[in-house]
C-alpha cells in the first residue's frame, strides 16, 4: 500500500464536496511542545471520508538530524495509514492513535469541485514536513470534469427544467440528409444556446482552443437555428493550480477576446475561476 495515495470511502466519491478538513499532527518529542503536520484528512456529515499522509518527511531530518531516519518514518507512516484506514466512516472526534505522538485537529470548513481536489489543496497548504515544489499541471479542471460539476449544480438550481435544456455528451445534433452534425452546445432552450468551457489549463494554446471551438460551434449553430443570444461560460485558470505568470498571461489574452465578444451584443459571457460562481451566472440565462 502506498502511503502517499489518497484513501476514500467508496460511498463518498462524488462530484462536489462540502465538509471539513483536519490536520494530522506528529509530535516527535513529547517533552518538547513542537509538532509537525504530516497529513490531511477530510470529514463530511460527521465522518472521516478521506486522508493523505506525506510519503517522505525531509524537514524532520533538518530538525532532528541523526535522531531521525527514513526507516523510522516508514514505520510511523505505515502505522498511521493503517489507523486512518480503519477510521474511514467514523467520527473525527473519536480518532485515537495508539501513539501519543499522533493527533487529529478539530475541523475547519472546506468545499470545492471534488473531494480529491479539496484534499490535494489542503495537503499542499498545511503539511509542513515536505519540501513543496509546485509542479505545473496539464490541467487544473479538465473540461469534462467541469461540465459534470456544472451539471450537478444546475440540476439543483433548475430542477425539472434542467432536463429540458441540457444536451447530451455529444452536443446538439442536427440531421443533414442521412447524417447527423454535432455542435458542441451544452444548453439550449430555443432562446439561448450556450457552451460550458474550461480554460483551466497550463497551456494558453489549450485554453484558447477550447474557447475558439465553442465560439465556432455556437456561431454556426445560430446560423442554422436562429437564437436570440449565445452564451459562453468560461472557467478561468486560478493560482490554486498554476503559477501567477500563467494566470496573468491568460488574463491578458482573454481581455482582448472577451472584449470582441461583448461588443457583438448577442453573446453572453459568464466567467469565474470558481465553478459554483460560474453555475450561478449560467442560471441567470435560463430563468425558471
Amino acid at each position: 500500500m502506498r502511503i502517499d495515495e489518497m484513501k476514500t470511502s467508496k460511498s463518498d466519491v462524488t462530484v462536489g464536496f462540502e465538509g471539513h478538513w483536519h490536520s494530522i499532527k506528529f509530535q516527535p518529542d513529547l517533552s518538547v511542545p513542537q509538532d509537525f503536520v504530516i497529513g490531511a484528512a477530510l470529514s463530511r456529515k460527521g465522518k472521516v471520508v478521506a486522508y493523505r499522509i506525506a510519503k517522505e518527511a525531509p524537514r524532520l531530518k533538518c530538525f532532528y538530524m541523526d535522531r531521525f531516519s527514513k526507516a523510522v518514518w516508514k514505520f510511523l507512516h505505515d502505522e498511521v495509514a493503517d489507523e486512518f484506514e480503519l477510521a474511514l466512516g467514523c467520527a473525527p472526534s473519536k480518532f485515537r492513535s495508539s501513539s501519543p505522538q499522533i493527533s487529529l485537529s478539530a475541523g475547519s470548513y472546506a468545499s470545492g469541485i471534488s473531494q480529491d481536489s479539496v484534499l490535494s489543496r489542503t495537503f499542499e497548504r498545511i503539511v509542513t514536513v515536505t519540501a513543496h515544489e509546485r509542479k505545473v499541471r496539464a490541467s487544473g479542471v479538465p473540461q469534462a470534469e467541469l461540465r459534470t460539476s456544472m451539471s450537478q449544480l444546475l440540476k439543483l438550481g433548475m430542477s425539472s427544467r434542467y432536463e429540458q435544456i441540457s444536451q447530451g455528451e455529444n452536443g446538439l445534433l442536427i440531421k443533414d440528409g442521412e447524417r447527423f452534425r454535432s455542435f458542441d452546445i451544452t444548453y439550449d432552450d430555443n432562446k439561448v444556446a450556450s457552451s460550458v468551457v474550461s480554460a483551466s489549463y497550463a497551456s494558453l494554446d489549450s485554453s484558447s482552443l477550447n474557447i475558439y471551438k465553442a465560439i465556432n460551434d455556437l456561431t454556426m449553430f445560430r446560423a442554422i437555428r436562429p437564437r436570440e443570444q449565445l452564451g459562453i461560460a468560461v472557467l478561468m485558470p486560478s493560482t490554486e493550480f498554476f503559477p501567477k505568470a500563467t494566470v496573468d498571461a491568460w488574463g491578458e489574452w482573454w481581455s482582448e477576446e472577451s472584449y470582441k465578444l461583448r461588443e457583438s451584443k448577442y453573446v453572453l459571457i459568464a466567467e469565474s475561476d470558481k465553478v459554483e460562481i460560474l453555475a450561478d451566472q449560467v442560471l441567470d440565462w435560463y430563468p425558471t
